[in-house]
């Protein structure tokens, strides 16, 4: 299960919308199963209305910053504009960090929705997503 304030949902949920119709792409970070900082990332892919790629300097940098701040990677999160919040095919295939969480944000129907999953080799199932209240 992935702990997440409901602030951080609020925020990549922003930056979703500030976006589009271009997915946006990030990382979140905490101890354990709980995030507590949400890290934006550049989308570098050729066609970002379609998917994201995680521009990788600036990945290296993020990743940088969340060792600073004594944080660990707790999740990737992504937006899918258009389309349902589950993982594509394109999703499952270029997953990384198997020991993470994937959050995607969907926008489809003029409201959002956010779901949790798990992408390992083995395939992809959904992760309970719980949300502090303030």
């Amino acid at each position: 299960m992935l702990v997440l304030p409901n602030e951080l949902i609020g925020e990549i949920v922003a930056h979703a919308k500030e976006e589009t119709p271009d997915e946006v792409c990030g990382w979140l970070a905490g101890k354990g199963n709980r995030a507590v900082r949400a890290y934006r990332v550049a989308n570098a892919a050729e066609d970002p209305t379609r998917n994201f790629t995680m521009q990788p300097e600036e990945q290296l940098a993020t990743m940088r910053k969340i060792r600073e701040a004594g944080l660990d990677l707790t999740a990737t999160y992504h937006s899918h504009p258009c389309t349902p919040a589950e993982p594509s095919t394109r999703d499952l295939a270029l997953a990384a960090y198997p020991g993470s969480f994937h959050v995607i944000v969907s926008l489809a129907g003029g409201k959002s929705e956010v779901r949790c999953h798990r992408i390992t080799g083995a395939g992809c199932r959904p992760a309970a997503l719980l949300v502090e209240r303030s």
